[in-house]
């Protein structure tokens, strides 16, 4: 295969990765049950609804992977340049303001508009939770870091990864040096930042996108071949589903309650990640491969919008479908799921 003909395999393959991905974060921002306490990322719940609680579970775990794999393939593309890196760097963090930080912007403040329509016409209404915001304490102040995210989640909370990818951006003529003069030492002190979930006092609010990131510059600049045979693949795909189930169940032997506990099994999800964001991008190589790859990828521009509009309509599209649940099985609790 010549050079463009690469490329543009890689490129359908992106496409087709964005939108497999987002779709598996909507999944994953699902959250719990209706009629469940227990949240999914504890693991199912051993007494009640098992099934269907050990499939929004294991969904959510296995795609845990998607932020990681996204962030190694923006860390990948933004260092794919031969010459004049600095004036490269400059201009592509420029374009990330467009790309990244106007929007972070725009469907935030649209979203703490939804939040005090809501407010105002149903003050007491559950559906103001997942907002996070204190309406008898706010000012003008909740209301920037509500946008922006400067110390807590954006109101529009999936945006944490827009956030955070847009300040690695930002960080990227530091990562350049690194990647320059230290990029194995820079490579295992940012994997020990990610494994301690170390945020940079508060810089990020995970370091999940700035270790992946990285990770993907490494590669780009190393010249690792971006590709992964089909039967790897599906060997790293069923450990990675073996060990996703198994952290599902983990509330069989763990408490989740427990910080030490909890603490142990975070670390586990954690490990588990990179091997993930191979086996799915193994994935993606052979879906895109396929003709139902090539009609995904054509999809990839939609990727965005769908990643930023999700919430906070999911919410109001499970209150409304679960009014509409004859009964409280697990069949009809994972139709709810899948239908919202």
């Amino acid at each position: 295969m010549n050079r463009s003909a690469e490329m543009a395999d890689l490129s359908g393959t992106i496409e087709v990765a964005r939108v497999v991905l987002v779709i598996g974060l909507v999944f994953l921002h699902y959250f719990a049950y209706p009629n469940s306490r227990v949240p999914p990322f504890e693991g199912f719940d051993p007494n009640h609804h098992q099934v269907a609680t050990f499939v929004n579970s294991f969904v959510l775990f296995f795609f845990f992977s998607a932020v990681p794999l996204l962030s190694t393939i923006s860390g990948w593309l933004f260092f794919g340049f031969s010459a004049r890196p600095w004036e490269a760097i400059r201009r592509r963090i420029g374009k990330r303001g467009w790309s990244l930080f106007v929007p972070l912007v725009i469907w935030n403040l649209g979203a703490l508009a939804i939040a005090f329509a809501l407010r105002a016409v149903a003050p007491t209404s559950s559906l103001l939770g997942p907002f996070g915001i204190d309406f008898a304490h706010f000012g003008l102040w909740d209301g920037v870091d509500a946008v922006l995210g400067l110390t807590r989640l954006p109101v529009a909370f999936q945006f944490w990864f827009v956030r955070d990818l847009f300040v690695t951006v930002l960080a990227s003529p530091l990562l350049w040096l690194m990647l320059r003069h230290a990029p194995l030492l820079a490579a295992a002190a940012l994997c020990v930042a990610w494994l301690a979930d170390f945020t940079f006092f508060g810089l990020f609010i995970r370091t999940d996108v700035l270790f992946f990131f990285y990770l993907g510059a490494l590669a780009r600049l190393r010249g690792v071949e971006p590709r992964v045979g089909w039967n790897t693949t599906k060997l790293l795909l069923l450990v990675y589903v073996v060990l996703m189930a198994l952290r599902a169940l983990a509330p069989l032997a763990f408490d989740p309650s427990q910080p030490d506990q909890r603490e142990m099994l975070d670390l586990f999800t954690r490990l588990a990640r990179p091997l993930g964001v191979v086996a799915c991008w193994g994935l993606c190589l052979r879906l895109a491969a396929t003709a139902w790859g090539e009609v995904i990828g054509r999809y990839g521009g939609f990727a965005f919008f769908l990643h930023a509009a999700h919430f906070p309509l999911i919410i109001f599209v499970k209150f409304v479908l679960w009014r509409l649940v004859p009964a409280e099985t697990d069949a009809w609790m994972i139709a709810h799921y899948a239908a919202s």
